[in-house]
């Protein structure tokens, strides 16, 4: 017994047993966290993940802060420095996400929104191409709003719009990254999009987030122009319908009425308990 313990404590004490060693002991970590990746650890590492980059990227993101001011306060592109959009979480639930300020409102002789690519600033380029814009949506990935890798938020009239059997989709938090990344493509619908959001659901696991994160690394260094949301990316689930004729002028107003009420209703909540915390700290 004791020339077995001593010959393991001789293995242990050379470079290769001690490195086998670790290379076990992270196996086995990985398998452990693998088994109980969506109950427990998909959110501790989306805490952990987040926390790290927020931090490492904080200066960064303050060079950037100070430099955008700086160029909005010369062209006067923006109103604000940052947007705030209203999508569906999990469970439907009404999350506000914030971002750079990339492009201009600006709108043709009719009335209508110019192009996207027509809006966007020379400074909207460089903080898209290096990432920086969603730099904010590192802060929801921590307070649980976002995962790194989940289905694409929509918006609150386009959860109003689906279909009941479509909605497995917001079992899961919405992520950073898709599974898109891979299965996606010029020709995706949202027919496409909702099924293979519910094949993420019943399939996700820890190595399956990892290819679609590692996928999506690979496709912004490679600079690819491939549209992985295809027509999705273009336009709203209420407007994919009203053009394919699945619904009519009438239900897209009630989609969108949905929509204002949801948001309004939120803010009123939010602009309560903001009154409230205020009252207490006076007191």
């Amino acid at each position: 017994m004791n020339a077995t313990l001593a010959s393991s404590a001789d293995i242990l004490s050379t470079p290769w047993g001690m490195t086998i060693f670790i290379l076990l002991d992270i196996v086995i970590l990985v398998f452990i966290i693998a088994l109980n990746y969506r109950w427990l650890f998909k959110r501790l590492l989306d805490i952990l993940f987040s926390f790290v980059f927020l931090a490492v990227l904080l200066p960064f993101f303050l060079l950037f802060l100070a430099a955008d001011a700086i160029y909005n306060k010369v062209q006067n592109a923006y109103k604000t420095l940052f947007v705030s959009e209203y999508y569906c979480g999990k469970k439907g639930k009404l999350i506000c996400l914030v971002t750079f300020a990339t492009e201009r409102i600006v709108h043709d002789a009719e009335g209508n929104l110019l192009p996207e690519a027509q809006r966007v600033t020379k400074m909207g380029k460089i903080l898209r191409g290096c990432g920086m814009k969603y730099y904010p949506l590192l802060a929801a990935v921590l307070t649980g709003k976002l995962s790194f890798v989940g289905p694409r938020p929509l918006s609150p009239a386009d959860y109003a719009a689906m279909q009941e059997e479509d909605l497995v989709r917001f079992q899961v938090r919405p992520g950073l990254v898709s599974s898109l990344e891979i299965y996606g493509g010029d020709s995706l619908t949202y027919d496409d999009l909702f099924e293979e959001d519910a094949e993420y659901v019943r399939k996700r696991s820890l190595f399956r987030d990892i290819g679609f994160f590692v996928s999506k690394i690979v496709h912004r260094l490679r600079g690819e122009t491939v549209r992985r949301y295809g027509e999705c990316t273009d336009k709203s689930y209420v407007q994919w319908l009203l053009e394919q004729g699945r619904i009519d002028e009438e239900e897209a107003k009630e989609f969108a009425q949905t929509q204002r009420f949801r948001i309004d209703n939120l803010k009123k909540q939010e602009r309560a308990r903001n009154q409230s915390a205020n009252r207490s700290m006076l007191r």
